[in-house]
């Protein structure tokens, strides 16, 4: 089992530390050096335990879950009790590995109420998040970005960046930002990791983790409403940690989560984006990876960027506009991620078919220096056939995947030097 000792609140107010304590039966899954903690840029010590308490049970259930042992806390808010159950039963469908024996023991259920009525977004800066602040800006949301998520807390330099581009977007309201840190990827070990294949933050966690470390803001500033921007829609259905049916589940007090734009694929979501920019006069940048080896607001090579940008060019504008460097070598770069070395998974593979179906329903793409040889090549991408491609050599280069991140987590500080390494070289 896992026991919740105590909530530390910090000398200055700002940070929660949860004291917690564990059986040697479960001591693999979890940091022995870093407990989890949350810190925020304002006084938390006015919020209730049992709203404080949503964070941590919201990054310890699931692992709960899966591995299957018991947690006891004293105090956590009703709603979100029900919650865990209803989440519980909805990864249960996408992961059937998960186990029935793991029960949450609470001393005592308390029913909160938020007043008001203002909204938030969890905001990254990348498409999803600007798409969505650009349909529900008149909302005026407090923007919460989390140091710890994307980019790592020992990663200053970064993290630096990050709030220097949120300073210089015109777009947002510099009052409405909030800045959390948390280490919700780093307080268990990689062997929580390998309960799905190596990508526990993507499949499970990171929809609840973000959405529960804005509980305790939603107290203070009388949140009621949470946006967090959809990544597909309902045309495909996979497991992963941030869904409509999952997102929406994650409830505490009288707040509710909206999983938002659920009904537009990425492509429909770029084209808001460009006519957003077009009726306020302002071309936001974008945000996409987090890259080492980017400069400036993105790397414009991984495949992240390379969609992207696409889909900027599918609709005859200028990516370099939004935050990007477009290469001259573009297409090159895209045709390389249908090779036999290359693994796509279903949810790849959708979100290349949405740029797909979008090329073959335009008359021209935006041109970046040669046109004849530019159609050629995105002529052949058109005419793929994604279905041949998808999960093909999966087994194989899943294994690999695996070999290389045991070692990876194994050797950290090895890694870390080849890293910094490659970085210089």
């Amino acid at each position: 089992m896992l026991t919740l000792k105590n909530i530390e609140i910090s000398e200055d107010k700002k940070r929660i530390i949860y004291d917690y304590s564990f059986d040697k039966s479960i001591a693999e899954f979890f940091n022995k050096k870093e407990k989890f903690y949350i810190q925020y840029d304002e006084a938390i010590d006015t919020v209730p335990i049992s709203i404080t308490t949503v964070p941590f049970l919201a990054n310890i259930m699931p692992i709960a879950w899966f591995v299957g042992f018991d947690v006891y806390v004293e105090e956590l808010d009703e709603t979100f009790f029900e919650s865990l159950q209803q989440l519980n039963d909805e990864f249960s469908i996408h992961f059937p590995q998960i186990k029935k024996d793991s029960t949450l023991y609470v001393q005592k259920l308390v029913t909160n109420t938020i007043t008001n009525t203002n909204c938030s977004l969890l905001f990254s800066g990348g498409l999803d998040a600007f798409e969505s602040l650009s349909r529900n800006i008149y909302q005026n949301p407090f923007l919460i970005s989390v140091l710890g998520a994307d980019i790592e807390i020992a990663n200053k330099e970064r993290w630096k960046e990050f709030k220097k581009f949120n300073s210089e977007e015109k777009t947002i309201n510099q009052d409405r930002l909030c800045y959390v840190e948390s280490n919700l990827r780093t307080f268990y070990t990689y062997e929580v990791d390998l309960l799905v294949n190596t990508d526990w933050w993507g499949k499970i966690q990171h929809g609840m983790a973000l959405l529960s470390l804005i509980a305790p803001l939603s107290y203070l500033h009388g949140i009621t409403t949470t946006y967090i921007a959809s990544s597909n829609t309902g045309e495909v259905s996979f497991g992963w940690g941030s869904t409509s049916e999952t997102d929406e589940k994650v409830r505490w007090a009288n707040q509710k989560v909206v999983h938002d734009g659920f009904h537009l694929r990425r492509t429909e979501k770029i084209e808001n984006i460009i006519q957003f920019a077009k009726n306020t006069g302002n071309k936001v940048k974008l945000r996409v990876c987090y890259s080492d080896e980017r400069v400036g607001y993105n790397c414009s090579q991984c495949t992240k960027c390379q969609r992207t940008m696409f889909g900027f060019i599918l609709a005859c504008e200028n990516p370099n506009d939004y935050g990007f460097n477009l290469p001259k070598n573009f297409y090159d770069l895209i045709l390389k991620n249908f090779n036999d070395k290359s693994m796509m998974t279903v949810g790849v593979k959708y979100e290349w078919k949405c740029l797909q179906d979008k090329a073959k329903s335009i008359v021209k793409p935006y041109i970046i220096e040669n046109e004849t040889i530019e159609l050629d090549k995105f002529n052949t991408f058109a005419n793929l056939n994604l279905d041949e491609i998808v999960n093909k050599n999966q087994k194989q280069l899943q294994k690999k995947k695996q070999v290389k991140f045991i070692i990876i987590n194994s050797f950290p500080k090895l890694f870390q030097l080849y890293l910094k390494i490659r970085r210089k070289f």
